[in-house]
């Protein structure tokens, strides 16, 4: 588990955020598998010929369109991270962990929505990044 939190400021209170092993195993439990997850909750897909391959432009990169993420992908993520986060700084401070229901949480969102969804899958990308900068506990 790594030192640095992140945090998501929702109507004005600032929530520790985190994607970890145990947030992964939650979504991979409810969505079948990690990509599957990740194709709900970001706001852009490949463009596909006639026969389902991927277009590429003139430089070899995909072509790609905008979508609408998954609400129900966008605000499972952003709980259990959230509910991640408090678990680890109450733990930190040897504190028991404030607990917070799904629906309070929802309600403070105050954000635009593409933006909320972005923020959630920059956060589940850093569970792919190279770590070897970080402090560990």
């Amino acid at each position: 588990m790594f030192d640095k939190l992140n945090h998501v400021t929702l109507s004005g209170v600032e929530y520790p955020i985190k994607c970890d092993m145990l947030v992964l195993e939650r979504i991979q439990n409810e969505y079948g598998s990690i990509a599957k997850f990740e194709r709900e909750i970001i706001s852009w897909e490949p463009v596909l010929d006639e026969n389902g391959e991927e277009v590429l432009n003139d430089s070899g990169i995909r072509k790609v369109k905008s979508k609408l993420p998954s609400v129900k992908a966008v605000n499972d993520a952003l709980y259990w991270m959230v509910t991640e986060g408090m678990d680890i700084e109450a733990a930190k401070k040897n504190e028991p962990c404030k607990e917070i229901k799904r629906e309070e949480l929802l309600r403070c969102v105050d954000m635009p929505y593409m933006k909320l969804a972005d923020l959630v899958h920059d956060e589940f990308s850093r569970c792919f990044e190279d770590p070897k900068n970080e402090e560990t506990t």
